[in-house]
């Protein structure tokens, strides 16, 4: 017998969030493999946890240990110019309901993050940036800073960047040597949202 599903998706989420990715700093990278902007892939996903998984997950037998419930939800991100991108993100994007037969399981979301690659080769260097729930709620932003000697991968290549938060340690003549990735949140309208 099939484990019972995870999750299940809203068919009508109404709480939207438009997400906004903007590039500072980064027009001087290689031209990626589309010709229209330093990536030429950009993807969204919005981690989901469930705030009860205690009293509302599967237990395990032998230790009665309660694993913690996440999913991350892709969202798509549609490009406004060469350094700015724009996706949604649905806050009631999953429905709470008693998929373990305990008690109902209640999904929050946690982050919406953002990776980019210069080109579809998975060698090339993902940056991830995200933007915790706390801040897409507040309509707030968060900026990271990457060094662009990352770019388009490292020496071993297939490698993963998180950048850092700020560039106090960092000489201020060899801050030219960063892009920021900055994610900048805002609530949409409900008859907008259904529209997109």
């Amino acid at each position: 017998m099939p484990a019972p599903a995870l999750r299940k998706l809203n068919p009508a989420p109404a709480q939207a969030f438009e997400i906004r990715l903007t590039l500072g700093n980064a027009l001087d990278l290689q031209s990626a493999a589309d010709g229209k902007s330093p990536f030429t892939v950009v993807e969204g996903t919005a981690q989901f946890d469930v705030s009860n998984a205690a009293r509302c997950g599967k237990t395990s037998a032998l230790s009665g240990h309660v694993p913690s419930i996440s999913t991350h939800e892709p969202f798509r991100l549609s490009r406004i110019s060469a350094t700015e991108y724009v996706g949604t993100v649905y806050a009631d994007m999953l429905i709470d309901e008693d998929y373990y037969g305990r008690e109902v399981c209640h999904w929050t979301i946690t982050e919406a993050r953002v990776a980019v690659r210069a080109r579809t080769d998975m060698a090339d260097t993902r940056f991830v940036a995200g933007l915790p729930a706390g801040k897409v709620f507040a309509a707030g932003a968060a900026e990271r800073y990457f060094w662009k000697g990352y770019y388009p991968r490292f020496e071993q290549g297939d490698a993963t960047e998180y950048g850092r938060t700020q560039l106090d340690a960092v000489p201020a003549d060899k801050r030219g040597e960063f892009f920021t990735m900055t994610l900048a949140a805002r609530k949409i309208a409900g008859d907008v949202a259904q529209s997109k």
